[in-house]
């Protein structure tokens, strides 16, 4: 139930991060646009917004599960090696960069931060739950 409750509140952080982030330009392409591409749904701006937060919710679980079990890496490095991985992933997929150094350029910073900052919640609390729960 933890993880559970864990993953929707970090879900409900990138979900309002993205969408601020978008609100005031700091990104250049849409959050939920990839959902336009599935034809045979009629989404609304709100349902598509509230798919993007269960697909994080789902992923950010699975992220909860897998980060309980590196114990020996340290959860700042851990964190900050994830997310910047990530990010940088996910930019790259979305934007379509090419693959070189000229389009680290591109990135947007905020959007970094604010997946670093889920990172960190998420890798914090798998650690937290895995000291208590092997006490």
């Amino acid at each position: 139930m933890h993880l559970f409750v864990t993953s929707l509140f970090t879900s409900f952080i990138v979900t309002v991060g993205l969408k601020g982030l978008h609100l005031f330009n700091f990104i250049k392409w849409h959050p939920v646009s990839f959902l336009k591409k599935l034809e045979w749904f009629e989404w609304t701006a709100f349902e598509r917004w509230v798919i993007l937060f269960l697909m994080i919710a789902i992923v950010a679980f699975l992220l909860l599960v897998v980060t309980q079990l590196l114990v020996m890496v340290p959860p700042f490095l851990l964190s900050l090696i994830l997310g910047i991985v990530m990010a940088a992933l996910l930019e790259w997929k979305i934007l379509n960069l090419p693959i070189e150094l000229s389009s680290i350029k591109k990135f947007s910073i905020p959007f970094f931060i604010v997946i670093l900052i889920a990172m960190r919640l998420i890798v914090e609390t798998a650690r937290y739950r895995t000291k208590t729960l092997f006490r």
